[in-house]
């Protein structure tokens, strides 16, 4: 689907504008327009090159999965690779399991390509709001757009990375209080999210770094503020996933360790238990032999005095394992 905004001299809005009136934007240095590709077809892909002239390189990254964040000068235009966050849910385990949707952005001084494979809702907040309030767009120039595209799409971070926070917060809890079967595999899968975030948030912060660190003519010194902005939001996006990472690595640690210590206590339990039961085998076993010679076979009290002193046996190595504060 292809969406057009035009920002004409008089600083009126036009949407939906035809593919003559495209042509005529590009080459009006007045105007203002945006592309905004969402699940582009062959033919509306074809238009980025025949009518923007973009680099095929920049076209094929457009269409490849996984591309990582990036900024490329292709001097007449930048080209962003960004990514925004969402939750997935893996058909395999049945989890939620943190997923990425890539924003590419053509950046020229008059126009901005987006293009998405699937709908982004920072995209379509910006669509919405230019439709809302065109008048705080206008005459803004190119930068200002990008710069609301990708503010709304780092805001978008920050839900995602509640929810990780009570889920962490949750395992902490969960560690001392009789922790679920599957308690190691999901902080792994967390884990396992977070390492990704991290691996995501750091080349998206280096991109716009670099378009607050080296002069381009896209974008205007006033408006360099704006990414210093986003570059403080990233900046403190990734200081959070450190936080979490290190959290985690506490989580399995502490895990461990509570598990070995429950396992140490269930093994002395075992153990005290069976040296309390060892002098009634010692006993049971002397008496058990049916020697022709043992006065206490014949004897009236031989059975109750067998069993009193296997109890007593036990009762004084009891009586002394504590003493000795072994149990």
């Amino acid at each position: 689907m292809l969406q057009t905004f035009l920002f004409k001299k008089d600083k009126s809005l036009q949407t939906d504008i035809s593919r003559a009136e495209m042509l005529a934007a590009i080459h009006d240095k007045d105007c203002l327009l945006w592309v905004d590709l969402e699940s582009p077809s062959e033919f509306e892909s074809e238009c980025l090159v025949e009518m923007f002239n973009f680099h095929p390189l920049a076209v094929e990254d457009c269409f490849s999965d996984h591309s990582q964040p990036k900024v490329d000068d292709y001097e007449e235009y930048l080209f962003l690779v960004t990514h925004a966050v969402t939750m997935k849910t893996n058909e395999e385990t049945s989890r939620e399991e943190l997923g990425t949707l890539e924003l590419d952005i053509f950046f020229g001084k008059n126009y901005v390509v987006t293009v998405h494979k699937i709908p982004i809702k920072p995209v379509a907040q910006v669509r919405e709001l230019i439709r809302k309030k065109p008048d705080r767009f206008a005459g803004k120039g190119t930068d200002f757009l990008v710069h609301a595209v990708l503010d709304n799409l780092v805001d978008s971070y920050q839900p995602l990375l509640n929810q990780y926070e009570d889920r962490i917060d949750n395992l902490e809890k969960e560690i001392f209080n009789n922790p679920p079967a599957d308690f190691i595999s999901t902080v792994m899968q967390t884990k396992e999210d977070i390492f990704y975030l991290r691996r995501i948030v750091s080349p998206q912060r280096d991109t716009v770094n670099y378009l607050t660190r080296v002069p381009t003519s896209f974008i205007r010194q006033s408006h360099m503020i704006y990414f210093r902005d986003i570059f403080d939001h990233l900046q403190r996006i990734h200081g959070i996933a450190e936080g979490f990472h290190e959290n985690l690595s506490s989580i399995l640690q502490a895990y461990f360790s509570y598990s070995s210590h429950k396992l140490n206590e269930v093994v002395k339990h075992l153990t005290v238990l069976a040296t309390l039961t060892m002098p009634a085998l010692i006993i049971g076993g002397i008496y058990g032999m049916n020697f022709t010679n043992m006065p206490e076979l014949d004897w009236r009290f031989g059975y109750p005095f067998s069993i009193a002193l296997a109890i007593g046996s036990s009762l004084a190595m009891l009586v002394w394992m504590k003493f000795k504060k072994w149990i």
